[in-house]
């Protein structure tokens, strides 16, 4: 059977946004049921920008330059540097194993592993100007193979990868002993990158020093050092907050109107029902605590920056969310309110169309009631994972030169 994704890495922007839809179609606490992921990328792009639900580790943003270069010496042909690259790339993953590292991309999968950290990193490359941010994957090979373009009078001269890019140790990638730990130097130009391309963000503020995340919250808002930020990633802040509570009841109360729908001879329908009901609990329970900060949001301003930033969002999806919000705010609970009832269904059927699991009997006797249905939390994960590391490199020691 053909592979549906095979034309992945024709277009960066393409490439990124689909490669993050594969990953959260497997992740049950993220599936985009109810079309709001326009909404949800406008919140994370503007708190946290060239971040990625794919990104492991700072240092792949070093790495990566690191096989074009290393493999640019003694090729002429733009082909036999992408293959000597991607063979780079997967000889940087049998290393990685070899020096016993924990987490990173090809991990269970090996060498042989289809995505390589070049397509998961190639946005926030671009992002933060780390590759040239008018050089997409699929063309880097032929630039680097080129003679660059002569420079205007008064303009730099083109480079794909920025000129101050820390040197690769001799013999990358089969001398590399770092894994994935940022040294003093890399974690500083990384640094510098991020605060000078990205200035004026969550992610900005928090590569600062003194702005380091905790491991203990769940979420951006709950975190000191996000909640120290001011101005506008405040704002963004108080958007993904009250945005991911009011998400979160309607996906809830989706797959609780699921479990009515399951036909009455299935003997697990009773059961479906009693699982959906306490997760509907679970989240009525929280909504006195959220009452303040969905009073004092200001939706139309949130929707109308989220349109600004992406124009493509359709006047159905700011009516959903005006649907849900408004009933996240109406004293009576989701279960009895039929209007955000007949939005949360009438939402799911105009984006599933025929394979909407309101009509479309073999979908639904498909579906299973999730254990959990987590609330968004705008890849705080993996942006974590990325602030500390440049973190943990700021914190080591300077190493000292022996020339």
């Amino acid at each position: 059977m053909t592979s549906l994704i095979s034309w992945l890495d024709a277009s960066t922007d393409e490439n990124q946004r689909m490669r993050e839809l594969v990953k959260l179609f497997g992740s049950p606490e993220t599936t985009d049921d109810l079309g709001t992921g326009q909404l949800r990328d406008a919140i994370s792009n503007s708190l946290f920008p060239g971040t990625s639900v794919l990104h492991v580790g700072a240092r792949y943003m070093i790495l990566v330059p690191w096989a074009y270069l290393t493999s640019r010496h003694g090729v002429a042909q733009p082909d036999h540097l992408r293959l000597r690259v991607e063979e780079s790339e997967r000889r940087l993953v049998d290393r990685f194993k070899e020096i016993g590292v924990q987490s990173f991309i090809g991990r269970d999968a090996g060498r042989t592993v289809q995505q390589l950290p070049s397509a998961a990193y190639w946005s926030a490359l671009r992002r933060f100007g780390i590759v040239n941010p008018e050089v997409d994957r699929a063309t880097a090979a032929q630039l680097m193979c080129s003679d660059p373009p002569v420079a205007e009078e008064g303009q730099d001269a083109f480079s794909v990868w920025h000129p101050s890019l820390p040197k690769p140790p001799e013999g990358f990638p089969a001398t590399e002993d770092r894994g994935l730990e940022l040294t003093n130097p890399e974690a500083e130009w990384l640094q510098e990158r991020i605060l000078s391309t990205c200035s004026g963000t969550m992610l900005a503020h928090l590569v600062t020093a003194g702005n380091r995340p905790a491991t203990a919250f769940w979420a951006p808002w709950l975190d000191p050092a996000c909640r120290s930020a001011e101005d506008e990633p405040s704002t963004w802040l108080r958007d993904a907050e009250a945005f991911s509570f009011v998400h979160n009841g309607a996906s809830i109360l989706y797959q609780r109107l699921l479990a009515e729908h399951v036909p009455g001879h299935i003997p697990s329908r009773a059961d479906f029902l009693e699982k959906m009901e306490a997760l509907l609990d679970n989240w009525e329970g929280e909504r006195p605590f959220k009452q303040e900060l969905l009073a004092a949001w200001d939706l139309e301003d949130f929707l109308s920056r989220a349109r600004t930033l992406n124009r493509g969002i359709s006047s159905s999806t700011l009516e959903f969310a005006r649907a849900i919000t408004e009933s996240a705010q109406n004293p009576s609970k989701l279960i009895d309110n039929t209007e955000v009832r007949t939005a949360v269904e009438r939402r799911e059927r105009l984006m599933k169309k025929a394979n909407s699991r309101f009509k479309n009997e073999r979908r639904l006797r498909a579906w299973t009631p999730p254990g959990s249905v987590s609330a968004l939390t705008f890849r705080w994960q993996q942006v974590r994972r990325t602030v500390l590391d440049v973190h943990d490199g700021l914190e080591k020691a300077p190493e000292v030169s022996h020339a």
